[in-house]
């Protein structure tokens, strides 16, 4: 049997919806535990790699899978992945392009409504028996009306601009490929630059790849351009961000809020500094996992994997990453 290699580890509930998907004539193999060392040692066994989680591929890895004949990605991100030693091996590499798209586009809009009516805040204090109606009331925000500015327009964006549309924003996108007219006018979207998107949103939103260029795109430069009392979403990658300049702006009130779902290191580490903050939701990379969304991305993955053994390559066409 050919042995598909799950660079992550999973409890027994998401293990047994991966292990259900698994094509007949293959093995699933996961990994003892979430570690570089775990990966590589089990590299030697992988026909194919299943890429999950925060493990990297490296080339290291890429050495030791001596009979690896192709790695599907689980998502979209690239960041975990050695893609200069997959091209210098020619080793094909397939994503489900859009495939977590709706999950993530609802935990956004979910972040924004919640940092709008402050409601880790609410909640605490209607639990604690503090029920103060107007003055807490007037303390949040309606959605309505607001300018919301997407750095990025990818599936997730699209998707979430659709959600958008019954709320009456004003949506300002950025992105350095701009879409056509007809597309924008079909979304209803204004494409500007940066640093109009930043001084005229209200609420700014990142969906955005993580690359050596995008690193530290929100800064305490880039944040000090924003409306004072914005917010600030990111459910794309947590090094899109300066996690020590975002808490210097929820500290001095430059953002009233931040909806983060991604980390610059995850697990989150005990001494990030937006910890204990009252005006930030902190959710751990959940965006693109339900059970819906992971059950359709695993059954899409292990389809890919099954037809590129079966050589019918045109039916995952779409899905490669050139």
């Amino acid at each position: 049997m050919k042995t598909i290699l799950m660079t992550n580890h999973y409890p027994s509930e998401p293990y047994q919806i991966v292990s259900a998907e698994v094509p007949e004539g293959f093995r699933l193999l996961m990994l003892e535990e979430n570690s570089q060392e775990c990966l590589e040692q089990a590299a030697p066994e992988a026909d194919y790699l299943l890429a999950s989680g925060r493990v990297k591929i490296t080339r290291e890895v890429l050495d030791k899978a001596v009979n690896l004949k192709m790695v599907q990605r689980t998502g979209v991100g690239l960041d975990s992945l050695n893609l200069d030693a997959l091209k210098a091996r020619a080793i094909p590499l397939y994503v489900n392009a859009g495939v977590n798209a709706e999950s993530v586009a609802e935990h956004t809009l979910l972040l924004m409504l919640a940092c709008l009516r402050r409601l880790p805040e609410i909640h605490r204090n209607t639990a604690n028996g503090i029920w103060k109606k107007q003055a807490q009331g007037v303390r949040t925000r309606e959605l309505s009306g607001r300018t919301v500015g997407l750095i990025g327009m990818g599936s997730i964006a699209r998707t979430l601009v659709g959600l958008l549309k019954g709320f009456g924003v004003t949506v300002l996108y950025y992105d350095p490929f701009r879409l056509s007219e007809d597309c924008e006018s079909e979304l209803g979207v204004t494409y500007t630059d940066m640093d109009t998107l930043l001084r005229e949103s209200d609420i700014v939103s990142l969906h955005c790849p993580l690359t050596d260029g995008t690193r530290h795109l929100i800064n305490a430069d880039t944040l000090s351009e924003m409306q004072d009392g914005a917010i600030l979403i990111n459910t794309a990658r947590g090094g899109l961000a300066d996690t020590a300049a975002i808490a210097d702006a929820l500290k001095s009130g430059k953002l009233a809020f931040a909806g983060l779902d991604v980390h610059e290191q995850e697990p989150i580490a005990a001494d990030n500094p937006v910890l204990g903050l009252d005006n930030v939701i902190l959710t751990p990379h959940i965006g693109g996992v339900t059970y819906d969304s992971f059950r359709v991305m695993m059954h899409d993955a292990m389809r890919n994997i099954a037809l590129y053994d079966a050589g019918r390559l045109e039916e995952i066409a779409p899905y490669r990453k050139q």
